[in-house]
């Protein structure tokens, strides 16, 4: 039993979070980027390939300076 490698104790996490944007794309951009941070402050490797959309909204709002809102999730693998 003590040959088990290191791997075989690997996790998996899905990491969620939000941001906001000035347009769809600056939004996602945002919130992949606090997902992989999120993911490599906690020392595991980011599953960019993984990233979903869970939410995403516009305000009609033209004073808003960041109008554009989304959700995300992501898989961590942790060693």
């Amino acid at each position: 039993m003590l040959g088990i490698s290191a791997l075989a104790f690997a996790e998996v996490a899905n990491l969620t979070n939000s941001a906001e944007g000035a347009n769809r794309d600056a939004g996602l951009a945002a919130v992949k980027k606090k997902l992989q941070d999120a993911c490599t402050d906690r020392k595991g490797t980011p599953d960019v390939a993984s990233f979903e959309v869970v939410f995403e909204k516009t305000s009609d709002n033209s004073d808003v300076p960041k109008p554009y809102y989304v959700d995300g999730k992501m898989k961590c693998d942790f060693p």
